[in-house]
């Protein structure tokens, strides 16, 4: 089958996946029969064969249906939207709009490198609307995405390096709390492999707990000695497959990600749809000043599909400032800007919140018929939430910087917005009784960039009304005279002109 056929009516030729794609499916196929292939005939009925054989039918199954579904997908780009047709027994049309494409990106998966194939995702913030087409030859994967995607002018200089892998970063995202834990998963497949020659893992580690005779507390402090450094491992080693070479350049009018050591990626977003940057911070972290960098895009969610708003793993702050200020026009450095603290009585709100979750807790033990002094537990948290209650208070802030709109909060997880003011459309600003009586205010900030929605809670009523005057003026007079302590502060979104 040719790369293009069956053209229709209007003129614009339908385009097929790579044919090169069979001799993937060939080869995964063989690869699918290998562990049926053990078990019949060198576990025999020593072993357990059946889970094998299953795996391999499955294997060869996918296969398949991955085949069918090479013959049965089309697709074409016509000026102003994209058309897939795909299935054979279920069949699929769909139709994405042009304009509506937040973001292609290019990955070459192991098995479709050596066949020159790449898989294209065409993005557009929505997992609905979004779709894949899994494979399609280099030449077809570079045309789609030079016709979907802004392209730099010649005379624009390409390539502007503006990050790279360094290996801190390998460190950084490697030494986790939980990195214990990334030893579940190998552990767990070395107990199934090791079953079929007749060996039970979990039988030989609980004679070596008998044998040693150390006791619950010092045998898990033992494993966990053990395992942290190999979880450690694990994930440097995890990291480092997915970030190989990893390099954010600008081309013209474009961001371009690329990335991957056996599956690599190539991720692409028109500058013109960027509207600002988030820092996202948990609490660990932030001890550590190590931060995520997220890109605020239209019609791009940071939680929408997997990776597509993560500009940086999680690196240095003093580094992921040098980099945004490179990534925004103009040089701003909106997320390095003072920002304005809220008032003392939003620390005393989550003081009071801090001490009463324990001892109601508490009190609820102790009026149940719990034997000994269990009811004590709740009040041993104290310390923790105490803290967590001033952590989320200097998590509060909000500034204008420049062209940008700053707003930050977060306990567990502090998230810093810088969002250009032109991208507002619309603010949300709420109260509750407490916050009525205390001269506060929760401030809301519609976009259609991002996750749509940000906020930052407990700013006083006064700054709340600098804050809209000197992002949006046009709307400050909405609000003069109706946001004061003591009065009712206006709900939902008022538009942005």
């Amino acid at each position: 089958m040719t790369a293009e056929a069956g053209t229709p009516a209007d003129g614009t030729p339908w385009r097929w996946l790579s044919v090169r794609l069979f001799w993937v499916d060939l080869i995964r196929a063989a690869l699918a029969s290998v562990p049926g292939y053990f078990g019949l005939v060198v576990l025999g009925d020593d072993g357990p064969v059946w889970p094998l054989v299953a795996a391999s039918v499955i294997g060869v199954l996918q296969a398949v249906a991955d085949l069918i579904r090479m013959l049965t997908t089309r697709y074409r780009v016509l000026d102003d939207r994209v058309e897939l047709h795909s299935g054979w027994v279920s069949r699929r049309r769909r139709t994405v709009a042009r304009d509506r494409i937040r973001s292609v990106d290019t990955t070459a998966r192991l098995l479709h490198r050596p066949f020159g194939l790449r898989v294209v995702r065409i993005g557009t913030g929505e997992q609905e609307s979004s779709f894949t087409l899994d494979a399609l030859d280099a030449r077809s994967a570079t045309r789609l995405r030079r016709e979907l995607v802004h392209q730099r002018p010649v005379e624009e200089p390409a390539d502007d390096v503006l990050a790279h892998l360094r290996p801190a970063w390998v460190v950084i995202n490697a030494v986790r709390v939980w990195a214990v834990l990334a030893v579940i998963g190998p552990v767990f497949a070395l107990y199934w492999f090791l079953r079929a020659f007749g060996v039970d893992l979990l039988d030989t580690g609980l004679r070596l707990y008998d044998t040693l005779g150390l006791g619950p507390v010092w045998t898990i402090a033992g494993i966990v000695a053990v395992a942290y450094p190999i979880g450690v491992a694990i994930q440097a080693g995890a990291f480092v497959a997915e970030n190989w070479r990893f390099t954010l350049t600008r081309d013209g009018g474009t961001l371009i990600t690329r990335r991957g050591l056996l599956d690599t990626h190539t991720a692409h977003r028109d500058e013109q749809r960027v509207r600002g940057l988030a820092f996202q911070e948990p609490l660990l972290w932030r001890w550590l000043r190590i931060t995520e960098t997220q890109l605020i895009t239209t019609g791009l969610r940071s939680a929408g599909e997997a990776g597509s708003a993560t500009l940086l793993p999680r690196i240095q702050l003093p580094e992921a400032r040098a980099i945004a200020a490179r990534v925004l026009p103009g040089g701003h450095r909106p997320l390095e800007a003072r920002l304005h603290r809220h008032p003392r009585g939003a620390l005393t709100r989550r003081l009071i919140r801090a001490v009463t979750g324990p001892v109601l807790l508490s009190a609820a033990l102790l009026a149940l018929p719990v034997p000994g002094r269990w009811w004590l537990l709740p009040l041993a948290f104290l310390p923790l939430t105490l803290v967590l209650a001033v952590a989320g208070y200097r998590a509060l802030g909000h500034a204008m910087a420049g062209p940008y709109l700053v707003l930050r909060r977060g306990a567990f997880s502090r998230l810093t917005v810088a969002l250009r003011r032109d991208a507002v459309i619309g603010w949300t600003l709420r109260q509750s009784l407490l916050q009525r009586w205390g001269g506060r205010i929760t401030i809301g900030v519609s976009t259609a960039a991002g996750d749509r929605f940000y906020h930052t809670e407990d700013a006083g009523t006064d700054q709340a009304i600098a804050l809209i005057r000197a992002a949006t003026p046009e709307l400050a007079a909405q609000f003069d005279g109706t946001v004061t302590a003591g009065r009712p502060a206006p709900s939902g979104a008022v538009p942005a002109g």
